[in-house]
């Protein structure tokens, strides 16, 4: 009760948070005590199993002080041309020299509408990898905030999104450091094929006082289609001055011709060519990604959206 919705994700954000924090049923909870390690990484599923259906779950995990602990949540649709809609919330709060792993996968069908607020608060000398993959739904509004409240703790984003048809995925990332000595890397690649679009959006926020920040944010775009459509828009707002290291970096454009034109010299046709390059282009993510098996489920829906 002391976490929920009251220090992270709450309800006068915006519309959809105060349409979850009305209407919220079910979801999941996670405690992990102080200093336990958790080996076995735990799994969650969210799944639209009937059409017409609106899904309004709610992830709190709550990680105390030096404990461990990986998790992976993955969003469904049992069948691939019922409507859906989706309005749901992640809380994660990471204590003193905690280390936690969180995975979510999205892979709602072309007819779900999906909308998430998502924001981790990260305690002294504490750790939070945060992987998103952004797969599925027809429309997809995701605002994702890391905040850094003490000095020492460090935040890595990753993030992974690949659109087609008339998908619409806008994500919207930021980098909250309110205290000194504090680090964040974020990393999303996104690909993008027939006449989908996607907005990535980041900041990155350094408060007075947060002195010797040390973050970096970094968008980069492949362009499969004419008719596709990338919006990376980077940002920096700092009020410290004092050993700061903020940097950002964005790009968008189509697949080298070259890198095409060599792969079928060496025998690959343009598809299999255009399939390696898809896969080295997300490498540097999935490489990051904890678990195996997730990498082989992505890996696999990337092979599959490109044989679309």
């Amino acid at each position: 009760e002391p976490y929920f919705m009251t220090k992270a994700v709450t309800v006068d954000w915006n519309k959809f948070d105060a349409l979850h924090g009305a209407f919220w049923q079910g979801g999941h909870l996670l405690h992990v005590p102080k200093g336990v390690v958790v080996e076995i990484p735990l799994r969650t599923f969210v799944v639209l199993s009937e059409p017409q259906r609106a899904d309004l779950a709610h992830t709190l995990i709550i990680a105390d002080a030096d404990s461990q602990v990986t998790v992976f949540e993955e969003h469904l649709s049992a069948d691939a041309h019922a409507p859906g809609f989706h309005c749901g919330a992640v809380e994660i709060f990471v204590g003193d020299n905690a280390h936690m792993n969180y995975v979510q996968v999205q892979r709602w069908n072309l007819q779900t509408w999906n909308f998430s607020t998502q924001r981790g608060i990260v305690g002294r000398d504490a750790q939070l990898r945060w992987v998103t993959g952004a797969l599925g739904s027809r429309v997809s509004k995701l605002n994702q905030v890391s905040v850094l409240e003490s000095a020492g703790s460090h935040v890595e984003m990753l993030g992974l999104t690949f659109t087609h048809a008339r998908q619409h995925i806008d994500i919207h990332t930021y980098q909250d450091h309110r205290a000194a000595h504090t680090t964040s890397d974020l990393l999303y690649r996104a690909v993008l094929k027939d006449r989908s679009r996607s907005v990535w959006a980041g900041m990155i926020h350094v408060h007075p006082g947060a002195q010797h920040t040390d973050a970096y944010q970094k968008n980069d775009n492949l362009i499969l289609s004419d008719r596709a459509r990338a919006d990376p828009l980077p940002g920096l707002e700092i009020q410290a001055s004092e050993g700061i290291r903020c940097t950002h970096g964005a790009t968008a454009g189509p697949i080298d011709k070259d890198q095409v034109f060599y792969l079928i010299s060496r025998g690959l046709s343009h598809d299999q060519a255009e399939r390696l390059i898809v896969d080295g282009f997300f490498e540097p993510v999935m490489d990051k990604i904890p678990l195996e098996s997730v990498r082989g489920k992505l890996q696999q829906s990337v092979a599959r959206k490109l044989a679309v």
